[in-house]
């Protein structure tokens, strides 16, 4: 009889473990798709054994173990933060690319085009009146064009410093989020799976955004590093960062924009620790990209130069020509004028000078010898130039363009190329995590099946027991 009630209990104890059993397996079923969940499966143990002393053995539950494979889980981190900075800077390049005609019909190109064309017609016919005006209407398209390249690109840098302020506020909130989990896993929730499922979720998010190195603590928190060095998250101590803008206290170029910089909670320049990421994308983008072309606190930028190249060359031309030979002689006066005290924004600035009338334009070069046309004629051949003088760094104008959207495009190809390859390392990783640890649906109705089955084998022998003992307690009575 007391086998019978030992039999009764294993089996009663089976049905608790399996019960179990299954709503582990539908507790993956139903968070399969649920960031950061792994699978998780029921660990059992025998019982003991031991007949002498009524100890009839059977099965227990032992815990619940997580298939996390921390290696995998890093391996996703490293790959989503070459993927989030080279998919930014495939973006941020893109809209700056967009900004450069390369046809050469419209903006710079086309403008400059049109002003040489209006000096080649006033040359052929240098006291034509109309041909005069072309003149000044051609180099205030000139102005106009060069305007509207750095208002745009301008626009580019005010977005991206929107983006990057989003991306800092974000930075900080899944900094709390990490932090905020950790005081649940203190509080002794570290084996909970939904927690944890939430944690790597958050870290791969934070991993995407910035370079962060993840270090688990003896009691399950994770301590969280920008650049491996500065604090992010300590326990459930979330240091916030800050985007600063620098001011240089005697800057090369009066005027010029600050760059970006990001500052640890103690008010340090952590700026360089942000290589990779979206925040690094951006970042790198802001400060070392954009001031190539609109200029900096150490440079002019390369659409500044050129709108100033071509101003001035064009006013020494002519302020070195006459008007009217006289007597008594008129000499010429500039064509362009720019705010000079702002280097950085001369592209900007850019417009024919006021006030000015197309009989003020010097066609004539005085010499000697004298030629009527000679000033008129230098400036219809002046954007295609050979001559050292109407050249900017070796390059005539047309060049000097041609090589500034020449360089946008080979940065926004290679990082659409880079983007392509880093997107792809990320898939690799992520199905890699997936076959380690992830849910497999068919696995789980494999397991649920098995459960199923042996469940309701323990049921049967329950019943079996119970109508033995029924018939054994009849035939005693």
């Amino acid at each position: 009889m007391a086998s019978l009630f030992a039999a009764l209990g294993s089996a009663g104890n089976s049905l608790a473990v399996l019960e179990r059993a299954i709503g582990v397996v539908q507790n993956n079923v139903t968070n399969a798709t649920t960031p950061g969940y792994v699978t998780q499966t029921l660990q059992t143990a025998a019982r003991p054994f031991d007949a002498t002393q009524n100890v009839w053995g059977g099965v227990e539950v032992a815990g619940v173990q997580s298939a996390r494979d921390v290696y995998a889980e890093r391996s996703v981190w490293r790959a989503g933060q070459q993927s989030g900075f080279a998919n930014q800077q495939s973006a941020s390049l893109d809209s700056l690319q967009q900004i450069f005609d390369v046809s050469g019909q419209s903006g710079v190109p086309g403008a400059l085009s049109g002003l040489s064309a209006a000096f080649s017609a006033w040359s052929a016919s240098p006291s034509d009146a109309g041909a005069r005006q072309k003149v000044l209407t051609a180099a205030q398209n000139l102005g106009s064009a060069f305007s509207q390249a750095y208002s745009q690109a301008g626009q580019v840098r005010a977005n991206t410093d929107q983006q990057l302020k989003a991306s800092v506020s974000q930075l900080n909130q899944y900094s709390a989020q990490i932090a905020a989990i950790n005081g649940e896993i203190r509080q002794g929730s570290g084996s909970d799976a939904g927690l944890q499922a939430q944690l790597y979720d958050t870290l791969q998010k934070i991993s995407t955004l910035a370079p962060v190195d993840v270090n688990f603590e003896s009691d399950g928190t994770a301590t969280v590093l920008l650049g491996g060095q500065s604090p992010l998250v300590l326990g459930t101590t979330q240091n916030n960062v800050a985007l600063n803008y620098s001011q240089t206290a005697t800057p090369a170029n009066a005027g010029a924009a600050p760059d970006a910089q990001l500052l640890s909670a103690d008010g340090h320049d952590i700026t360089a620790l942000a290589d990779a990421g979206t925040l690094g994308g951006a970042l790198t983008f802001r400060n070392t990209t954009l001031p190539g072309i609109l200029g900096d606190r150490a440079q002019q930028g390369s659409l500044n130069q050129l709108a100033q190249g071509i101003a001035d060359r064009v006013n020494t031309l002519l302020t070195s020509g006459q008007s009217s030979a006289g007597p008594p002689a008129v000499p010429g006066v500039p064509l362009f004028t720019y705010n000079a005290s702002v280097p950085t924004g001369v592209a900007g600035s850019l417009t024919v000078a006021p006030n000015l009338t197309g009989s003020q334009l010097a066609a004539i070069d005085p010499g000697p010898p004298v030629v009527s046309n000679g000033i008129a004629s230098h400036l219809a051949g002046l954007v295609n130039s050979q001559s050292a003088a109407d050249q900017l760094n070796g390059s005539n104008y047309t060049q000097f363009y041609s090589n500034i959207v020449a360089g946008v495009g080979q940065q926004a190809a290679s990082a659409m190329a880079s983007a392509s390859a880093s997107s792809s390392l990320l898939n690799q990783a992520q199905s890699l995590r997936a076959q380690v640890s992830g849910v497999s649906l068919n696995d789980q109705a494999t397991q649920l099946l098995q459960f199923q089955q042996a469940y309701q084998a323990s049921a049967q022998m329950i019943s079996v027991i119970n109508t033995l003992t029924q018939s054994l307690l009849q035939v005693l009575h």
